[in-house]
């Protein structure tokens, strides 16, 4: 079987697409399956790439500056000559490639498939302020309605993305496939690796707590700062690690250095090699994470694969991984509550080292070749019925 990506993020950008788009090429070729990736280029970075990945000439939006807009006519020549050849279109969402894509696909005949990654709604309130809550449903389910017509089915990360899709009533079927992770880099033993306490001179009778993913306010980086703050003035010594990047950075980092807090709170940049983040996750103590506009919440199941407990605000997406406070704790938005119950498992090692065997029972749920079955098994259903 020949199958196509498109998607409007892949390596060396971080983020959830990427991983899923990565993860699930991966498996797929080793069920047999050739797979291409049409995405943009990033010029400013360098890329080794196989012969199986199309890059599309693309620029950067004033307005969306962590993200690439890829040139839709550029696009499409490259898929007027590469998707006669394909047996399955799968269009990662959001991407401005996607209408090409579809058309293309369209007149060869190829069946198309979507996942649809990110709730728009909440990226719309964050990246253009002001707008009404009503105006940004509707600009999204007017969005979603358009990007997914004549879709074999689409496919969400978690049971509240299904919801809130299907309360855009979009015609194609829905179905909940959330990106797997492979558990085997998470759960290697590496005694004596000590990456993170080298980098920043951490001893190893402090805690370390730590972040993953984009430092943007649609991440809430700025609470995990107000509980920090608190949590440190309970507790010594500790640090927080803060790995990512974003337009959100100088901002965090400004307000880093009014803290007087440079000394504990650290910045890794963006962490392209999957081993190290995951010797990242295994080095920590607890993981934090207080973003409210997850759709899967793929970097707490990272850090459960690791054995790494969690402290996370309830959220969409975040309350599909974390359930019954297996593995972790949910909190609401509040930084005394959520401070809390951080000193509440740093306090008892014991209770610590209960979640942390929890996390990994949970995270045995997300394995990436359990997913990549259930997705392979959807293309096959459907090119089954066309012959």
């Amino acid at each position: 079987m020949k199958i196509g990506f498109v998607t409007g993020a892949y390596l060396p950008a971080p983020g959830g697409v990427t991983t899923s788009v990565v993860n699930f090429s991966n498996q797929l070729k080793k069920l047999g399956q050739e797979v291409f990736v049409f995405c943009p280029d990033y010029p400013e970075e360098e890329t080794e790439d196989d012969e199986d990945v199309f890059r599309i000439p693309s620029y950067y939006s004033p307005l969306l500056k962590d993200f690439r807009l890829t040139d839709p006519f550029q696009a499409g020549r490259v898929f007027r000559r590469e998707f006669s050849d394909l047996d399955i279109v799968h269009i990662h969402l959001p991407t401005i490639m996607s209408p090409t894509a579809r058309w293309v696909a369209g007149f060869f005949d190829v069946p198309v498939f979507l996942t649809y990654h990110t709730n728009l709604e909440l990226y719309i309130r964050h990246y253009v302020p002001g707008v009404p809550d009503n105006v940004a449903r509707a600009l999204t389910r007017l969005y979603a309605s358009r990007e997914t017509k004549n879709a074999e089915k689409v496919f969400v990360p978690s049971p509240d993305m299904k919801s809130l899709l299907e309360s855009y009533e979009i015609d194609p079927p829905l179905e909940v496939l959330p990106t797997g992770i492979d558990l085997e880099i998470y759960e290697q033993e590496t005694e004596g690796v000590r990456l993170l306490r080298e980098q920043f001179g951490i001893k190893e009778d402090e805690k370390i707590l730590l972040y993953v993913g984009r430092v943007g306010s649609e991440k809430n980086v700025g609470f995990l700062l107000d509980a920090f703050k608190e949590i440190s003035g309970k507790y010594s010594p500790v640090h927080l690690v803060i790995v990512g990047g974003g337009r959100g950075l100088g901002k965090v980092l400004s307000r880093v250095s009014k803290m007087n807090a440079s000394r504990m709170i650290h910045f890794t940049g963006y962490v392209e090699e999957e081993e190290i983040l995951a010797q990242y996750y295994r080095e920590a103590d607890l993981f934090l994470f207080a973003s409210l506009t997850e759709t899967q919440g793929l970097v707490i199941a990272e850090a459960l694969a690791a054995s790494t407990p969690v402290v996370a605000v309830d959220a969409p997406g975040v309350r599909d991984v974390i359930k019954d406070d297996r593995g972790g704790y949910l909190v609401p938005e509040n930084v005394e509550t959520f401070s809390e119950k951080v000193l509440e498992l740093l306090h008892d090692p014991d209770l610590l080292g209960q979640k942390s065997e929890e996390a990994k029972v949970v995270a045995r749920k997300f394995s990436a070749e359990t997913m990549t079955r259930k997705l392979f098994e959807s293309y096959v259903e459907v090119l089954g019925r066309q012959k």
